[in-house]
């Protein structure tokens, strides 16, 4: 079980069938939107904090040039 569908919980689901393709799981959120704080928060100006190449998914690596990106950028 898998709670919350923000980053860490989409990269936990895709992380899981590849280590244990025989198990099934399931997601819970909360919310209609999947993205935990990055479509939670909608402040003028949020951005991460960390930079986005170590922080990317190792299956989706981080191609944007801003390695400090806005929210939206995030997002999508």
């Amino acid at each position: 079980m898998i709670i919350g569908a923000g980053r860490s919980g989409i990269g936990a689901a895709c992380h899981l069938p590849r280590k244990n393709p025989d198990k099934t799981y399931v997601i819970l959120e909360t919310r209609a939107a999947l993205g935990g704080t990055w479509s939670l928060f909608q402040n003028h100006g949020i951005r991460s904090d960390s930079d986005m190449y170590t922080f990317g998914y190792s299956f989706k690596t981080w191609e944007d040039q801003k390695s400090f990106a806005d929210g939206p950028s995030i997002l999508k």
